[in-house]
């Protein structure tokens, strides 16, 4: 994995919490615990936006998609498009 060196400025409470984590033995550097924590970030992230995602599919209809909604649908993304582009211009 090629690296690239960054600086990053830390507030005291930040440098002395990874001061502690080095002292532990848990990881080598602190760029170790920078990406474990980049990391962490990235799956909290994740975790939001599946959560995001379920709530949404819990709220798509069961039903199977009828012409009838299939043209519903497709009259509200009319709609919405030249909403949209009214709004644009």
């Amino acid at each position: 994995m090629a690296t690239k060196t960054m600086n990053v400025s830390l507030t005291p409470e930040l440098k002395t919490s990874i001061d502690r984590r080095l002292r532990s033995g848990l990881y080598g550097n602190a760029s170790d615990v920078i990406r474990a924590g980049l990391r962490a970030l990235s799956r909290e992230e994740m975790a939001a936006a599946y959560r995001d995602w379920r709530k949404i599919a819990a709220d798509l209809p069961r039903e199977p998609i009828t012409p009838k909604i299939e043209s519903r649908i497709e009259r509200a993304i009319r709609a919405a498009r030249r909403s949209k582009s009214k709004s644009a211009a």
